[in-house]
């Protein structure tokens, strides 16, 4: 038994590390792009907690368990443990492949320590098989399944309530021209930020009694997701609310801040776009802005190829040829900088000058919700 009881203190050492990961904040629910990679994707979705108990304490007293049985011989016991990692294994590497789509080294691993400890008990215990080996198995992960679907969820979105950014001198490309004004501000009524609203891209109303403000990245699908909720809000207030929507591109060919690793192809490109419509020709912004949000992602080609059809080649190369642009990338990531000191996923929605919200809301129904009730709607 000494080979089961070593590859179950190699899962219990892995499962306690990603315990410590959650209950330190490295990990969290938070959901969108930008983050640290799969583990964050993985360990951070709905699928890592069964009831709100992270998966990963499961798994650490399971194999804590397993180690106290391999010294009390329960061959039958032992068999249905070795089933239940077989299942355990299949169902989350397969949330990974076909749900979640990212891939975690640490999950992994840990399943496949599942599995090789699942073959050595068969290898030792050679218990005479009985339906109840399969059956037990069964209705536990049926449990877990069901509590995972159907039980209480993770907040999915995070606020943080410092000012996060600050007024700065020599980048002015969000407040130069003319247009209204906004400003947001901070709890002490300090200014933090500066909008000028016919300088910078905007959906709905520049009337609209209350704006919020968007940074996001095309290439990001949690951005497009929330784009998707701001159209609702929207619709459902007419004329009340407003979005000023800042392309933050998560791509280190623009963006010194992410974090290597997580580059999204073509976000730097698509980014540049956006603002160059936006500055030659604001009235099709909104139809652009939809085109490079398309899915799946435009390259730099495909994106112009469609964005020729509203404006006209000369007019679209010509404006990205204003420093303009660079000076709005250059504020933008700025921002991104500040505003993921604590958070760094994406999309970043700052309501006020004290509070952003990171990540998305589980509905659209809680969105507009939030929103309904942040500004009394």
């Amino acid at each position: 038994m000494t080979i089961i009881r070593t590859l179950a203190l190699f899962g219990f050492g892995v499962s306690a590390y990603l315990v410590w990961m959650k209950m330190t904040g490295q990990i969290t629910s938070v959901v969108g792009c930008g983050g640290e990679g799969g583990c964050s994707n993985v360990l951070g979705s709905q699928w890592s907690q069964w009831v709100l108990i992270p998966v990963s304490v499961v798994s650490a007293c399971f194999y804590l368990g397993l180690i106290v049985l391999s010294y009390k011989v329960s061959k039958s016991i032992l068999t249905m443990a070795a089933f239940l990692l077989i299942m355990a294994a299949a169902w989350f590497m397969g949330l990974q492949v076909f749900v979640i789509k990212s891939f975690c080294p640490w999950c992994f691993t840990t399943h496949l320590i599942g599995l090789f400890t699942a073959g050595a008990i068969f290898w030792k215990a050679r218990a005479p098989f009985k339906p109840t080996f399969i059956m037990g198995p069964l209705l536990l992960m049926t449990l877990l399944i069901l509590g995972q679907i159907y039980g209480p969820k993770p907040k999915s979105y995070a606020f943080t309530s410092e000012a996060g950014i600050e007024k700065r001198g020599g980048v002015k490309a969000h407040n130069e021209g003319k247009g209204r004004v906004v400003d947001f501000k901070d709890a002490t009524g300090r200014v933090v930020k500066t909008y000028r609203l016919g300088s910078v891209p905007l959906i709905g109303s520049p009337d609209a009694k209350h704006i919020l403000v968007k940074y996001f990245d095309y290439t990001c699908q949690s951005c497009r997701t929330m784009e998707k909720d701001l159209a609702v809000l929207m619709q459902t207030y007419p004329g009340q609310v407003a979005v000023i929507v800042l392309p933050t591109p998560l791509n280190r060919a623009c963006n010194p801040y992410v974090s290597a690793g997580n580059d999204h192809e073509h976000a730097c490109e698509l980014a540049r776009l956006g603002l160059a419509v936006w500055r030659a020709q604001p009235e099709s912004f909104e139809a652009a802005h939809e085109i490079l949000f398309q899915r799946p992602s435009h390259s730099e080609f495909s994106a112009r190829a469609e964005l020729h059809e509203i404006i006209e080649v000369e007019k679209l190369e010509e404006a990205l040829k204003d420093p303009w642009i660079e000076n709005v990338l250059k504020s933008n990531l700025e921002d991104y900088r500040a505003l993921s000191r604590k958070k760094m996923e994406m999309p970043k929605l700052m309501i006020r000058g004290n509070k952003t919200m990171h990540g998305l809301a589980l509905s659209k129904e809680k969105f507009l919700k939030m929103i309904a009730k942040e500004f009394q709607l």
